[in-house]
């Protein structure tokens, strides 16, 4: 019997050993060694922005923040940092599908910090930031230990079960000995997405006409209302969030996302939202309106093209008013 024993403890553990070794080699998400620009993965944004804002919250002093999901890739937050007042440091703090819950757990993270955050941009996107409240256990979604105050045990115990696909062993088993060469695309201040809006925020961009829309699919004649969205558990993640921006006397908007599918958001959670922020600080965007009737103003069914983030922009700060949009 003790034979038998020991004969399934090395079956089972000599493969189990070998498998947490080349996850820790490898490194496969870029998250066990010190956070290093010239070796970086883009699997888990919320990780990278986070890490990216520690390595420069010294020297670059932030205090102006944009906080959503991938859909912020559409922004340039050097376009924004010119309507913001002298002194104004700007920082793209995103996560890939972020929720309500994680905007909060960042402004929430800033706050206990002692950050001020002079300026804000909230974006929501509807559906998706009305998810779960609770936190992903994906290796795309789970949030930084220093944002969801988990452990750092428990953080890489959730990727290591994500990294447990052959695909994915055999790929950080290739790059052992094989190192793949890494491309920074993005700012590595201000962490926009595409490293060129630094140069690029005086000019208005264009539209990428190349791009093969017939794959994005027909679209409803009429307009689609989401359901209603906003619960108690998000109502209070939203109170939360107002009132750190108030204690901080933060100069905010909160914009709801424009989306190719045109959903409308539901007139009772834009009430909800208009009702803890204010009136004068929501945006709605979403439905139908010139900015998503035009498919060419999206580089992907999900995510509006920097044309539209311009728009938006200079639509708030400028005109102070979205009627004119929609």
């Amino acid at each position: 019997m003790k034979s038998f024993i020991r004969k399934l403890v090395c079956f089972i553990g000599i493969p189990f050993i070998l498998l947490v070794g080349i996850y820790v080699i490898s490194d496969p998400f870029k998250t066990i060694k010190s956070f290093n620009l010239s070796e970086f993965s883009i699997v888990n944004r919320d990780f990278l922005s986070t890490e990216l804002y520690l390595k420069n919250e010294q020297t670059q002093k932030y205090n102006s923040f944009i906080f959503g999901s991938s859909r912020g890739c559409g922004l340039n937050t050097y376009k924004w940092k010119s309507y913001l007042p002298k002194g104004s440091n700007q920082f793209l703090f995103q996560a890939w599908s972020e929720t309500v819950t994680g905007i909060y757990q960042k402004v929430s993270y800033l706050d206990n910090k002692g950050v001020p955050i002079k300026n804000a941009i909230i974006l929501l996107d509807i559906p998706s930031s009305f998810g779960e409240t609770q936190e992903p256990k994906t290796a795309l979604g789970l949030k930084h230990y220093k944002l969801s105050g988990k452990s750092k045990l428990y953080f890489q115990t959730i990727l290591f079960y994500s990294y447990l696909k052959p695909s994915e062993i055999f790929k950080s088993t290739k790059e052992i000995f094989i190192k793949p060469n890494y491309e920074i695309g993005f700012d590595t201040i201000s962490n926009d997405w595409n490293k060129s809006n630094k140069e690029n925020w005086e000019y208005e961009p264009k539209q990428d006409k190349t791009l093969n829309k017939t794959k994005f699919g027909k679209r409803p004649d009429h307009e689609v209302i989401s359901k209603e969205l906003i619960n108690l558990e998000f109502e209070s993640l939203l109170k939360k969030i107002e009132f750190i921006l108030q204690k901080q006397r933060t100069n905010y908007k909160i914009i709801i996302t424009p989306a190719y599918d045109q959903l409308r958001i539901n007139k009772n959670d834009l009430s909800t939202l208009k009702e803890i922020f204010g009136k004068q600080n929501v945006y709605d965007y979403s439905g139908k309106n010139i900015l998503t009737e035009d498919k060419y103003n999206f580089m992907d069914i999900n995510h509006f093209d920097a044309i539209v983030g311009w728009k938006i922009l200079e639509n708030i700060y400028e005109r102070n008013d979205s009627k004119h949009l929609q």
